[in-house]
């Protein structure tokens, strides 16, 4: 049949539009609003600086993204200078910034003369975490450029930022555990049907919240917010929030070189993935890698696994930390004899009690993953009514953690080490007085994780250019002040 009739005709392909210009189209201005705000905006306005900062950002990855067909969007760098400006004077939810945008010149000269909806800047802001991480990163690199970085003056600190969570969804694992005890000790038999299935549900939802907190290793978590968790507010009470940990470079610039946003209700072990971070970021922005660094951090971070980084990694990071007191089984007794006067002899892992006797042991204690020992004459020591209430001293050891203990505490008894830690606070702390005082950002306002990293980092950026505004005003006025004044002109003869 297909002899006799000839070859069949291709079938026909759909029609695909394709744009007569692939390259993505932007919002023309609105010349007549933004030509008023232009009149109205002063020359050296905060508005004007931050843009041309703006300018400077490598931003064609995130413009390729937008289409040439369909209605054209705003330009991704209007929106950036739009939200940076509006971190910078203290607007940091969209419906806020929406509204401005209808009275601020500056904000409207920023978004080209249109007022941008809510829905808009909230999508900008939410689907752009990566925009704002990198920018955060080239202006690292402008600083190392212009040599504004001191990679041995690092200081890392953390501050708690609140949730957007309802304290509701909060659940706590030692709570639940107990309820469940409680609920487990009802007879079911004098319970209605009604009741059954309320103690049913009960029983559902706290062996749930057992099973979220022991999957994510944590004390507590929240339904509503994946990224955290229930944490102690200086003076404000017990609320979920998250834990913005920051490194930060130099005294006098405070620029942050390295972020970890944790949902940890302390500081302890996060020394490592922080400074693993800020050596990234600083090699990207064109520090030799080996380049050792110097960082100082407080009572927070000592912790075994921090001891432990330092110690390891002491050719690369020279480490410097407040003595803490130590947690757990190693921890003090009140009114007893102290660690110091037991004498640790790594050598033969034995310990000396302060009578000068060997001690019995070791014995493993799995939970807590250290080596206990026992006391040996106790009952007719002297000393025991300042060492023991009970009939002998027990001591727990880990070795590693006493030979990193010992490190650090050597480390900060070096001439060098007091004068230089003493800078740590002069070095991260302005960083959190600029992000909640300054501009007074306390509480993030969404629960989706990529939106809570974006908001985090837009913020710091928000930091860092600011800082890097100041120097070059400073600049500017130091250039102003010691020019050299003109030759006097030559007096007629």
């Amino acid at each position: 049949m297909e002899e006799e009739n000839g070859p069949r005709p291709p079938a026909k392909q759909p029609r695909r539009r394709i744009p007569k210009d692939p390259a993505p189209r932007f919002k023309a201005p609105d010349r007549e609003a933004l030509a008023l705000a232009q009149r109205l905006v002063p020359r050296e306005h905060l508005a004007r600086r931050v843009q041309r900062v703006v300018e400077r950002f490598e931003m064609r990855a995130v413009e390729a993204r937008y289409s040439a067909l369909g209605q054209n969007g705003f330009a991704p760098r209007q929106l950036l200078g739009l939200w940076l400006y509006a971190s910078l004077i203290g607007l940091h939810q969209g419906t806020r910034v929406a509204r401005a945008l209808q009275t601020d010149c500056a904000l409207r000269w920023l978004s080209g003369g249109h007022c941008i909806s809510v829905a808009v800047l909230n999508r900008f802001r939410a689907e752009n975490a990566g925009l704002f991480l990198a920018a955060l990163e080239e202006t690292v690199r402008w600083a190392v450029e212009e040599g504004l970085v001191r990679t041995q003056e690092l200081g890392i600190d953390s501050v708690r930022l609140r949730a957007h969570a309802s304290r509701s969804q909060v659940r706590v694992h030692s709570q639940s555990l107990r309820r469940l005890k409680h609920l487990g000790a009802v007879e079911l038999d004098s319970l209605d049907a009604c009741q059954r299935e309320q103690h049913s549900r009960q029983v559902r939802k706290h062996q749930e919240a057992v099973r979220l907190c022991e999957q994510r290793a944590a004390a507590s978590v929240v339904l509503s917010n994946p990224r955290a968790a229930l944490m102690q507010f200086p003076g404000n009470g017990v609320h979920p929030g998250h834990r913005l940990t920051v490194v930060a470079s130099g005294v006098t610039q405070r620029l942050v070189v390295g972020v970890l946003l944790t949902a940890s209700g302390n500081d302890k072990g996060h020394l490592e993935e922080a400074m693993q971070r800020t050596r990234r970021v600083l090699h990207t922005a064109g520090v030799p890698l080996p380049t050792r660094l110097q960082v100082a951090g407080d009572s927070g971070y000592w912790s075994e696994e921090d001891l432990r980084f330092a110690a390891h990694q002491r050719p690369c990071v020279d480490v410097l930390l407040n003595p803490g007191p130590a947690t757990g089984p190693l921890a003090n007794k009140p009114g007893m004899l102290q660690r110091e006067a037991f004498i640790l002899q790594h050598a033969r892992r034995a310990v000396v009690c302060p009578a000068g006797r060997t001690m019995r042991g070791p014995v493993l204690n799995h939970f807590d993953r250290c080596e206990v020992y026992f006391g040996e004459g106790c009952p007719t020591c002297s000393l025991r009514p300042r060492c023991t209430h009970a009939r002998r001293r027990t001591f727990s050891v880990r070795w590693e953690y006493e030979g990193a203990l010992e490190a650090m505490l050597a480390r900060m008894r070096q001439p060098d080490a007091k004068a230089r830690y003493l800078q740590r606070m002069a070095t991260v702390e302005p960083v959190f007085a600029s992000l909640q005082q300054d501009m007074g950002f306390r509480r993030l306002s969404s629960r989706h994780p990529p939106a809570i990293d974006a908001e985090v980092f837009l913020k710091l950026l928000a930091h860092n250019v600011s800082r890097l505004l100041t120097r070059s005003r400073l600049f500017c006025v130091f250039v102003l002040f010691e020019a050299p004044a003109p030759p006097p002109a030559s007096q007629p003869g």
